[in-house]
């Protein structure tokens, strides 16, 4: 059996009549968020473990404090700080012109 998507303005699945945008998208739309949200967190959870287990947790952030290094942003060998990478940045690639 192969499965259709159902369009927002077909009739609704569960045979009332109604639209589905006007039956039940809001439960489904709630129902697809929470099991989102539960993925997200399962791989967050994940990754900190993660982490822990590889041993890149307080001690890391311990060292960069202790050096001063907190909050502050990368340089390159000359002193300058390092740009992002192209493509990267969250800049325009261009400037609109004031009229």
């Amino acid at each position: 059996m192969t499965a259709t998507k159902l369009g927002r303005n077909d009739p609704c699945h569960c045979g009332s009549g109604n639209k589905y945008k006007k039956c039940h998208l809001p439960t489904d739309e709630a129902a697809r968020s929470a099991e989102l949200a539960a993925a997200a967190a399962a791989a967050a959870a994940a990754a900190a473990a993660a982490a822990e287990a590889e041993g890149e947790g307080e001690e890391d952030g311990a060292k960069d404090a202790e050096a001063g290094f907190r909050g502050q942003q990368p340089r390159t060998p000359g002193g300058a700080p390092k740009r992002p990478a192209q493509g990267h940045s969250s800049a325009p690639m261009f400037r609109r012109k004031a009229v």
